[in-house]
């Protein structure tokens, strides 16, 4: 049988609010049960042309030093 969560879905839900607003990691333990938060990041995009730079730059690289 699994073991029931020992606080309430509000005290969750306020938690995971908090940690989004103030963007860090929270957690409770409550009897060894630990229920940890974070805030949901969006990755970093590159630009189309940074990636295009970096690309040839490592083409670059790999012709001048004979890597093929």
């Amino acid at each position: 049988m699994p073991a029931t969560i020992p606080f309430k879905r509000s005290e969750m839900k306020r938690l995971a609010e908090f940690a989004k607003r103030e963007g860090v990691r929270a957690e409770i333990e409550v009897n060894g049960f630990v229920f940890r938060v974070a805030p949901d990041f969006n990755p970093v995009r590159v630009a189309v042309t940074e990636e295009s730079d970096l690309d040839h730059a490592l083409a670059e690289f790999d012709r001048k030093h004979g890597y093929s």
